[in-house]
């Protein structure tokens, strides 16, 4: 995560996001679990992946979904493993990684939501598909890990982010907002977490990874 000239928030009123991930390993089911605590309030979040890239997806998944549910603004410590992945300018002088603790009530209730997330994925992965087989062995339902590219490109006015610059739909937005008389607004390469964080979708046009 990338240094920041803002203090750290130890002495400061701070939203503490713990996180927590596990996966069958390899390109298998994976899940993730999430608890927010400012003062006395507690949300707890919990997701998961029926084929997963590796702890990394899980991490930028659970951390953006985390985000995307702050009722307020306010410094984030973040309690994980370290995140293989940037987090843009703007959102890392507020989030600060602070280690994980697996002894605290917090970081194993993360834990405890992301071992039951997984557990759901499995039994979605087990269940009968239309050809009656389990999902995870028709080789026509099985999920596929297409995994989370680390950067994508965003616009200013935009709702969703791009994978590619030359994407066609991204093109034709232009040209639509040109003839209204409207200014092309910049794209702009953003962590792949800030986007998610900040709700985009993916293109229907360059952005179908997942």
């Amino acid at each position: 995560m990338r240094s920041s000239s803002v203090s750290h928030p130890d002495n400061e009123r701070a939203v503490d996001l713990h996180i927590a991930t596990v996966s069958e390993g390899g390109k298998g089911a994976g899940g993730w679990g999430a608890v927010l605590r400012w003062g006395t309030a507690v949300r707890e979040i919990q997701g998961n992946e029926l084929a997963t890239s590796g702890s990394r997806e899980l991490q930028m998944l659970a951390v953006a979904t985390g985000l995307r549910a702050l009722t307020r603004s306010a410094p984030v410590r973040l309690h994980s493993d370290r995140p293989g992945f940037d987090l843009a300018p703007g959102m890392s002088s507020r989030v600060f990684w602070a280690g994980r603790s697996h002894e605290d009530p917090d970081g194993a209730r993360a834990t405890a939501l992301a071992g039951d997330a997984l557990q759901k994925a499995i039994k979605q992965l087990e269940a009968l598909c239309i050809h009656e087989l389990t999902t995870r062995s028709c080789w026509q339902c099985r999920p596929q890990a297409a995994g989370l590219p680390a950067r994508v490109k965003v616009t200013s006015g935009g709702l969703v982010y791009h994978l590619d610059e030359a994407c066609p739909a991204l093109h034709d937005g232009w040209r639509k907002l040109e003839r209204r008389g409207g200014i092309r607004s910049s794209l702009d390469s953003v962590p792949m977490v800030d986007a998610l964080a900040r709700g985009f979708g993916a293109c229907e046009v360059c952005g179908s990874v997942r």
